[in-house]
């Protein structure tokens, strides 16, 4: 005999019906983003590009950037190998580790946060996250996700300008606009380095 029942329940695992206010009812379905699997050649490719763009970039951020915090912060001129930490002060023995300070620690970790909030931010602008979704349902987690954001990013670029600024200083045949295009070029290579990462990993 043909279960009715059976097959409402059935039916009931596949979509969720509710009610609306009119009477009416609402089809609610789950979508899920399925994440395609790399091939070796795709991952081959990317772990070339990283090798040849990550230590440019880190480069440049572990040498201007870390200037831009000293002139902006002079406490984070202090050495790692004068820290009270065990272990720490070997560096002192070693040649380049001695110049080490927490200018440079400090440029390390605004680089990172810096990639990781383009990633977040190409990822919304595609439609991939959360954030945009909730600007109309919770526009406080949205206006707070973006004013982060925006401050983040802007200070790391202002440190560069500085720290570029600061070694313009001994360049007298070098135009004052040089440190403006060199910030420019920096904001867009740490943007095309995170989408990047979010096309690869997202995709």
């Amino acid at each position: 005999m043909f279960d009715r029942s059976k097959v409402s329940r059935d039916l009931d695992t596949f979509e969720d019906v509710s009610a609306s206010r009119n009477g009416a009812a609402t089809y609610r379905t789950k979508s899920t983003r399925v994440r395609r699997r790399h091939s070796f050649g795709e991952a081959v490719r990317f772990w070339i590009l990283m090798l040849l763009i990550a230590p440019i970039l880190f480069t440049v951020v572990f040498a201007v950037a870390a200037q831009g915090i000293r002139e902006l912060v002079p406490v984070m001129r202090t050495r790692l190998s004068r820290l009270p930490f065990p272990g720490f002060e070997l560096l002192e023995s070693y040649q380049g580790y001695s110049d080490l300070d927490l200018s440079h620690l400090a440029s390390v970790l605004l680089f990172i946060a810096v990639t990781l909030i383009w990633i977040r931010v190409i990822s919304e602008s595609k439609g991939l996250g959360t954030v945009m979704q909730q600007r109309k349902s919770n526009p406080i987690v949205f206006y707070l996700f973006a004013a982060i954001a925006v401050i983040i990013l802007s200070a790391d670029a202002f440190v560069f300008y500085c720290g570029l600024a600061a070694r313009n200083n001994g360049w007298t045949e070098t135009s004052g606009y040089v440190p403006i295009a060199c910030t420019a070029l920096y904001a867009a290579g740490v943007a095309a380095f995170g989408a990047l990462h979010q096309s690869y990993h997202e995709s």
